[in-house]
């Protein structure tokens, strides 16, 4: 019997809520508080220990210690808490503590008797992240407010996490984590976003309505899943106690204008309270994406781009919140036109013709002299609605659903686009390759519930998730050539007019036949069980491990005709391992069996069901936290891949992003050091830094070409800030790539032709930021001078690659931000 979509999701949401055992990533976390006399070490009854929310956005709570001297808080938000603890004639102490989510993290406080008279020293805050046995690195709001990350533009999440080990970026607005295409899972307040995301031009939540970004790289709890190269456990802001509203006014080079938006508050009475959060980001630039000529780079290259999002929190009681969540985030991007390379690319094509192979010299004109006029149409939007109680002291159960729709349209107005052609009407090479008109819409729906339960040294979670997915596609690609025309039916006859005849290496098309418009539907599910237990086996060591159990279903139908179909399960375990060696300093160790679901509508290959990936992962690593708010962390991986997930453009060497996801069916691995270093300034002011440098390979085991497109040696980012009192900040961020595989200027039809000897090709980006405090300007404004890529590199990311075209660094982008808080 087969079941609907829609029964089949009922009968999930009906067995969640029945079993209350299903659960998946969370953002909240515990304390388990020990009081001690600090002279006789004998447990402290009775201690009132007061938690103050660092977001301001949770009223102070009280727990107090038993007989035992400890006390376990409610589940509360992964960032920083301060801890102020008293009890009769000892001094107070006071510290600040971070809560590691899905995790109960220990807290020994010490007090001195009275009678001593000594001063306490407040504890400095733990760093570490002590409980918490994964691979990680949280970036605060604050930390991408004050360090130039986003110097350029505002909406940039991917911008954000290249101060992450391990992230190399490429030159269409992705990152590439620990040496794998993209395959990132993003956890929004612990629930899994649908996908989808690949190929987008525009963004699809701006950094400005997050409160924390936890990247996660190894080391994963069974919890995480779908897709697993990282996974975003993001935070979202939430309404403060004290209401606000923030605009925030940019304009700077190459015409980009920015506009930001939010307010946030609470509503209602102390145990009835609404809480709310709105944001709003808006973008225009003449130069949104890397062009294929280091100059012009504003020649058919600007973007219109928006993200509307909001977050409702509703107390329903003091055990019980409602939270809802929505976001649209539509772009429309022009994609780039070639204008011609210098005399310094003639060995290798100045890009012109099919591919910008051929030379000015050819007599063939650009694609920016032809009027080519193709443009993209992103609109990714996304809703949750999550329902959370504290069933008891030690259980919470959370139960969420949310669904997506994301499209992509491809389209264009280039002048003579019709879809009748003829070979004897069509150029033998042209500029202009294809004329295409494609449209790929995604819908999702998706179901998770949560419960966690704490029970002495353990952290239980079981969990499951259920997705059900849907794709409709159509392609019509006309080409602008001869040269096109048999590129394209080399690579789907099913994409070119029919009767046609190979006429030695042509396909020749009779007069005014009519290029074909292929439709592709899909649909399929990805479900996914799991369960495991946090135990903290001693006072040093804590064992995360567990099994999850995922499987995926996809179903193709081409133009009325069954395609391609698989099932696929599997079973993995998972063991995550962290150990006090020393006083604030952590090694970790772990073993992942990982199972990452291809995307099923975006980015799919044509008709053809990709197979899930499989891999096989080891890590450790070793943390230590320095004086004066310090961490270092050297981290080493090696992943094993089965059937590595690889995305190129659906017609390689052109600039039209369209991408689609294969299977490499020779074996892969991928390798890594990591190292990383940071430093908080105390209150916002002085010195603050932060350093990363990864050396990883990812390489096919066997074949000529021994690696991936985007494997890039070494990659770097750092930055440095330094705070006044008066809340003004100067700071300095660097990014630089070593080469990406695909970066040497080759000539794919001739590989001895080259420039610079084929070596890859180095980029570097220096960001600089200033941002005036409260009290330099008037009536509460803030000022803030940004510039993206000081020294004006124009390095090359790609050239003729099959995963993005040929690509150029983008120049110098000086902008200037006006804020007022009100």
């Amino acid at each position: 019997m087969r079941l609907s979509s829609v029964a089949r999701l009922g009968l999930v949401l009906a067995i969640s809520v029945s079993l209350s055992s299903i659960a998946h990533a969370d953002v909240v976390g515990r304390l388990k508080i020990k009081v001690l006399n600090a002279e006789s070490e004998k447990p402290l009854s009775g201690a009132k220990i007061i938690l103050t929310d660092s977001a301001g956005v949770r009223t102070p709570l009280t727990v107090t210690t038993g007989a035992d001297g400890t006390a376990l808080t409610p589940p509360l938000e992964n960032r920083a808490w301060k801890l102020s603890t008293s009890v009769g004639e000892f001094q107070k102490d006071t510290q600040s503590v971070t809560v590691v989510a899905d995790a109960t993290t220990e807290v020994e406080i010490l007090l001195e008797p009275l009678k001593e008279k000594t001063i306490k020293i407040t504890a400095v805050r733990d760093r570490i992240r002590s409980g918490d046995a994964s691979s990680a690195k949280s970036l605060s709001s604050e930390m991408i407010q004050k360090f130039p990350l986003t110097a350029g533009n505002r909406q940039s999440l991917t911008k954000a996490i290249r101060a992450v080990p391990g992230f190399a970026e490429d030159s269409v607005n992705q990152v590439h984590p620990r040496g794998e295409h993209a395959a990132t899972s993003i956890y929004l307040n612990g629930f899994l976003l649908p996908g989808a995301f690949q190929g987008r031009a525009g963004q699809f939540l701006a950094p400005d309505a997050l409160q924390t970004i936890d990247v996660i790289t190894g080391g994963f709890a069974p919890e995480y899943g779908s897709e697993t190269a990282a996974a975003l456990n993001l935070t979202l802001r939430s309404g403060t106690l004290v209401p606000f509203r923030t605009l925030t006014v940019t304009g700077g080079g190459f015409g980009t204008g920015e506009t930001s938006f939010t307010a946030g508050g609470q509503l209602g009475a102390e145990k009835k309270k609404l809480g709310y959060l709105v944001n709003y980001t808006g973008r225009t630039t003449d130069n949104a994406i890397e062009a294929p000529q280091p100059d012009k780079q504003t020649r058919h290259n600007g973007q219109t781009s928006q993200t509307l999002f909001a977050n409702f929190d509703y107390e329903l009681s003091a055990a019980e919140k409602l939270s809802f969540t929505v976001n649209s985030a539509p772009a429309r991007t022009q994609i780039a036109n070639r204008t011609g390379l210098g005399a310094r690319f003639e060995p290798v094509g100045q890009g012109f013709g099919y591919g910008g192979l051929k030379n000015a010299s050819s007599g063939l004109a650009s694609q920016d002299t032809l009027g080519q006029d193709i443009y993209q149409n992103d609109n990714n939007g996304f809703g949750t609605l999550q329902y959370r109680k504290q069933l008891n002291a030690k259980t919470t159960a959370v139960v969420t659903y949310g669904s997506s729709e994301s499209r992509q349209d491809l389209l264009n107005n280039t002048a003579g686009n019709g879809a009748t052609i003829s070979s004897s009407s069509l150029a033998a090479d042209s500029s202009i390759e294809f004329h295409p008109t494609i449209k790929r819409t995604y819908n999702q729906s998706q179901l998770q519930a949560n419960l966690t339960v704490n029970e002495g040294k353990h952290t239980y979670k079981f969990g499951g998730i259920f997705s059900d997915q849907r794709g409709n596609e159509s392609y019509q690609i006309v080409p602008g050539s001869q040269t096109a025309l048999n590129a394209l039916h080399e690579l789907d006859a099913r994409l070119v007019a029919p009767g046609g005849n190979m006429v030695g290496d042509d396909y020749i098309v009779g007069g005014a036949t009519a290029t074909p418009t292929l439709r592709v539907k899909r649909k399929g599910y990805y479900g996914a069980a799991y369960a495991q237990d946090t135990f903290k086996a001693s006072e040093k060591l804590t064992i995360n491990y567990g099994l999850r159990l995922d499987t995926y279903n996809s179903q193709q139908n081409v133009d009325g005709a069954a395609g391609a179909s698989l099932t696929a399960t599997d079973l993995s375990p998972r063991v995550n391992l962290a150990y006090n060696v020393a006083p604030k300093t952590i090694a970790r160790a772990s073993y992942n069996q990982l199972f990452s679901q291809p995307p099923l509508a975006q980015g799919g290959l044509i008709g053809e069901a990709v197979k899930p990936q499989r891999v096989k992962m080891i890590e450790t690593s070793l943390e230590r936290q320095l004086p004066q708010n310090q961490t270092i962390k050297l981290a080493a991986y090696r992943k094993w891949f089965h059937d590595q997930l690889d995305t190129a453009i659906l017609i390689p060497g052109t600039q039209i992003g369209v991408f689609s996801t294969v299977n490499i069916s020779r074996g892969s691995f991928a390798n890594g050091l990591e190292l990383s270093y940071d430093k908080t300034p105390k209150g916002g002011v002085g010195l603050g830094s932060f350093f990363t440098w990864a050396n990883a390979i990812n390489k096919l085991i066997d074949g000529e070409e021994a690696y991936s497109d985007h494997d890039q040696l070494n990659t770097l980012s750092g930055g440095l800030t330094y705070g006044l009192k008066n809340g003004s900040n100067v700071a300095l961020s660097a990014y630089y790539g070593s080469g990406a595989f695909s970066s040497p200027i080759v000539n794919p039809e001739d590989e001895d032709a080259t420039v610079d000897g084929g070596k890859r090709q180095a980029r570097a980006e220096i960001n600089f930021r200033y941002s005036t405090g409260g009290k330099l300007l008037p009536n509460g404004f803030l000022a803030d001078l940004s510039v993206e890529n000081l020294l004006d590199s124009r390095a090359v990311m790609n050239f003729n690659s099959p995963f993005t075209g040929t690509r150029f660094q983008q120049g110098r982008r000086v902008m200037l931000s006006l804020t007022r808080k009100f």
